[in-house]
């Protein structure tokens, strides 16, 4: 027969190994918190190469009428 002193300690065990909804609600914020944070760096790196790729893109330009003129 299960005693009121095997339900303590069966309790006592459970607060020890799971966790309670706080600290799983503190795990998710702090989760979040640090996805934030690459998806900002992702979406900065994309801007950069957006911002890179038109730049090569006028390079490339200049270099065609640089080559063109000197043939000519």
């Amino acid at each position: 027969m299960i005693t009121q002193k095997d339900i303590d300690e069966m309790e006592i065990r459970f607060k020890e190994i799971f966790a309670t909804k706080g600290e799983l609600m503190q795990m998710k914020s702090d989760l979040l918190d640090k996805l934030d944070s690459i998806l900002k760096e992702i979406l900065a790196s994309r801007e950069e190469q957006t911002v890179m790729a038109h730049q090569i893109a006028g390079h490339e330009d200049r270099i065609i009428t640089l080559e063109t003129a000197s043939t000519s």
